[in-house]
């Protein structure tokens, strides 16, 4: 007999508050705490029982010293803060705070609401709003009726519930997942019917189309006079327009591929120099050496150790 599986049941309401390493720290992203609740009409807000720097009365607001995605449900009432006035808060509306911006929120004394949230920090999450992809101006937005957001939480506050005296791979899997989804609903108004962005930063389709071949297939053998014979145009045509596009030549770009890719690798790996010649396209490792010269002023030994360096010196208290 076929039996059904029973709907997966989220455990009570609960807050906890994780502690934070060091190692913790220098992974670029942590919780710092987590929560669910379902706020009766009428009652008290926030719940009691959180520490002082996480309690708030509507009055006087509050600054944290973090970031928090919280998502309400199942009710209605006010968010405010100065970069953004006033808000009224509806079913699925989803909440970014940031460190050191004051803010108030509260349900409405008739409804109450359902709400889920996650306390985070870190280098990644700072890194976001350093590159406008959060804002405290854009803290609260409407989350479409047809976006499972609440499941996500569950996933991630499920596991933190199970487990808060560690920060797991899989709960900051699932902070990332918060973080990012809060990002896209809360991003800048789109023109409906954007203009195509262009490929590599150019608008010559000819030149684009060269530049993939060149970064696609530069780790081989490959000449000026084969990338114009696959674009089908004559070679003269296809410098032309690489220059006027880029401000250099074909075969400068094909260096340039070439060298950044040899660059990673000293970087990001321990393989010996010729070979990372070999990988990033260039015939020996002379080319390499005389290439990186020019760019950078020393050679692929001395430009491994010198592009590592702050890493090694870098000491953490244990």
């Amino acid at each position: 007999m076929l039996t059904m599986p029973r709907p997966r049941k989220t455990s009570p309401d609960f807050f906890h508050y994780l502690p934070v390493t060091d190692r913790d720290m220098r992974l670029g992203l942590y919780v710092t705490g987590a929560g669910r609740s379902r706020i009766r009409p009428g009652a008290a807000y926030p719940p009691a029982g959180h520490p002082d720097l996480y309690d708030f009365n509507w009055n006087e607001g509050r600054v944290l010293p973090e970031f928090q995605v919280i998502l309400i449900t199942r009710g209605r009432g006010e968010f405010e803060s100065r970069e953004t006035g006033r808000f009224a808060i509806g079913h699925n509306t989803l909440l970014l705070l940031f460190p050191d911006t004051w803010h108030r929120y509260r349900p409405s004394r008739a409804s109450g609401w359902q709400e889920r949230w996650i306390s985070l920090n870190g280098e990644f999450a700072h890194r976001m709003q350093e590159l406008g992809l959060i804002a405290p101006g854009r803290a609260a937005r409407r989350v479409p009726e047809t976006t499972d957001l609440a499941a996500a939480f569950d996933r991630t506050l499920d596991r933190i519930h199970a487990d808060p005296m560690r920060q797991s791979p899989l709960m900051l899997v699932g902070a990332i997942e918060l973080l990012a989804l809060a990002a896209e609903f809360a991003a800048p108004p789109q023109d409906p019917f954007p203009p195509p962005a262009p490929r590599y930063g150019v608008t010559d389709p000819l030149v684009a189309a060269a530049l993939d071949l060149i970064w696609t297939h530069s780790h081989r053998h490959i000449s000026v006079a084969q990338i114009a014979d696959r674009m089908g145009v004559p070679r003269r045509t296809l410098e032309r327009r690489t220059a006027a596009a880029l401000g250099r030549t074909v075969l400068d770009e094909i260096h340039r591929c070439r060298l950044t890719r040899a660059q990673r690798l000293l970087q990001e790996t321990n393989l010996p120099i010729k070979m990372v010649a070999y990988l990033a396209g260039f015939h020996d490792g002379e080319r390499l050496r005389l290439l990186l010269r020019q760019a950078a002023g020393c050679s692929p030994a001395e430009y491994r150790e010198r592009a590592r360096q702050p890493i090694q010196s870098k000491e953490y208290p244990t």
